[in-house]
């Protein structure tokens, strides 16, 4: 059974320094805001292996006005007017069940100019997408790896996968004010076939497809005959896809309007050593999540007693996420 932990001002647990839930500030205009880690599928490629409660004995979902301010905070001091909120998860961002109250927030926030989002599409429906139209949000990327209807239900981990049900929902999000966007992922030598048709689908109702390159790390799902290639081989390939069907398919930055902008101040050093509270159980298994300097620390290897204070020694700070080990 998953544990559920709850994320409010009231627990004291800080929303930077973690990849699972909270703010992810990369140096750019765009920052990664998490609510939730809950996932309805079990993609057999998910490169956080969402959904597995043996690698992930905890799930986090934060309190929507706890997140709002935090927010806030962050873009106020990116002290920029073009910021791209990307709502996004290591599972499925529309399980939250304040999805369009936090959308419309953020969309009030001073310096906001666009909302975008990601999602597999199984939990939304016509009157939920005229729910966050009307919330603000301004841009939908909506993973779909297959349009055959078999294979898109091997892809999705999830027995009940309508793919026409999702076909629908993306014809009926381009006759609204958000923007479509298809995110597949290619998994070379089992849906390449279905890239292409994918392709077509996209073509056939006007929306920008986003081909995504498929990825092992050391604790995500591997695809059983799939084929992890390089990127020199991986843009080679949409360069022939964009070439034989005319559209664009190699996107950067400049494509979504992300620049780089001040980021987020360092806070510890890699070797650093800092006493920390332990705040909540970790993401993973053999882990604890304590706080410093309003930062969450990931102890890797370590569980201990909520509320303790234990030294710890910073070992990773890309990206202000803080991983550490214990330091006896």
């Amino acid at each position: 059974m998953v544990n559920i932990v709850k994320v409010s001002r009231e627990s004291n647990i800080p929303l930077i320094g973690t990849i699972a839930f909270g703010i992810i500030d990369r140096g750019s205009n765009l920052i990664q805001v998490r609510a939730t880690t809950v996932c309805n599928e079990k993609c057999p490629f998910c490169s956080t292996n969402a959904n597995n409660f043996t690698i992930h004995p905890n799930n986090y979902i934060v309190d929507a006005d706890y997140l709002i301010d935090w927010t806030k905070e962050v873009i106020k001091f990116k002290d920029c007017n073009d910021v791209e909120i990307n709502y996004d998860s290591v599972g499925e961002p529309s399980s939250y069940p304040q999805l369009a109250y936090l959308i419309s927030n953020f969309s009030k926030i001073p310096g906001v100019a666009k909302i975008s989002m990601q999602s597999n599409g199984t939990l939304l429906t016509k009157e939920k997408i005229l729910e966050l139209e009307k919330a603000g949000l301004n841009r939908l990327n909506l993973s779909v790896n297959s349009l055959d209807p078999e294979l898109a239900k091997v892809l999705s981990g999830y027995p009940i996968y309508d793919v026409e049900k999702i076909k629908d929902l993306a014809k009926f999000i381009r006759t609204t004010k958000i923007e479509l966007l298809i995110a597949p992922v290619w998994l070379p030598k089992v849906n390449d076939e279905q890239i292409i048709n994918l392709i077509k689908f996209c073509k056939e109702i006007d929306c920008k497809i986003g081909i995504q390159k498929y990825e092992i790390y050391k604790y995500s799902r591997k695809m059983k005959g799939a084929k992890m290639i390089n990127y020199y081989k991986f843009y080679k390939q949409l360069n022939q896809w964009g070439k034989e069907f005319d559209i664009k398919l190699k996107m950067g930055p400049k494509d979504y309007n992300i620049h780089k902008t001040k980021r987020l101040p360092t806070d510890f050093e890699i070797g650093q050593s800092v006493k920390v509270k332990l705040v909540a159980p970790g993401f993973m298994n053999n882990q604890m999540i304590g706080a410093a300097k309003n930062r969450c620390i990931t102890i890797d290897k370590f569980t201990g007693s909520l509320g303790s204070l234990v030294n710890v020694k910073i070992t990773d700070n890309k990206n202000n996420i803080y991983l550490a080990k214990i330091s006896r």
